[in-house]
């Protein structure tokens, strides 16, 4: 079995490994971006890797994978319950910079299987955001362009949109392009 060169400590992240955690991810867990309202009401758009379960093993081992592959990431409690009627204890992993997702994306997308189209577009969403970033102009330099907003359409249309948010992305989309 050959080992990646990513290492952190003594663990070494095996092709297994990798290939475990796309699994978990493609049936535990969630590509998707998430839309928020910043100041002066502009939105703004960010990734949101994740995996919820109850089962704290797998969880265990998913924070190990992403630590020795050296992935920062948020673990939370979720309250009881990861949807209505269900009153299970469950916790979630989640992955919520754009240099973390494209880290997570890399090292599962050739193990990915059920949801390669949204690593795929969130990929190029961040890979884009990141280029188009400039320390010194901050986030004024880095309009969205239709491109991303396409990109983020894309992702909430393969996820299912049940709430409408692809109309939300259009109508941001309109006014960017004012």
């Amino acid at each position: 079995m050959q080992a990646m060169d990513n290492k952190m400590g003594n663990q070494q992240v095996t092709q297994t490994d990798l290939a475990w955690l796309a699994g978990i991810w493609d049936g535990e867990g969630h590509f998707s971006i998430r839309r928020t309202v910043v100041k002066n009401n502009a939105p703004q758009y960010n990734p949101r890797l994740g995996v919820t379960n109850s089962n704290v093993q797998i969880l265990t081992r998913v924070r190990e994978i992403l630590d020795a592959l050296e992935i920062g990431y948020y673990f939370r409690e979720k309250d009881q319950g990861g949807f209505d009627g269900s009153h299970k204890q469950v916790w979630l992993i989640a992955i919520e910079t754009m240099v973390n997702a494209v880290k997570v994306i890399a090292a599962i997308r050739p193990y990915l299987v059920g949801k390669c189209f949204q690593a795929d577009c969130i990929m190029e969403y961040c890979t884009r955001r990141i280029k188009a970033f400039d320390r010194k102009q901050g986030n004024k330099a880095r309009k969205y362009t239709a491109e991303d907003f396409d990109l983020v359409r894309k992702v909430y249309e393969a996820n299912g949109d049940i709430r409408g948010t692809s109309e939300t992305i259009r109508q941001d989309a309109q006014r960017a392009m004012i």
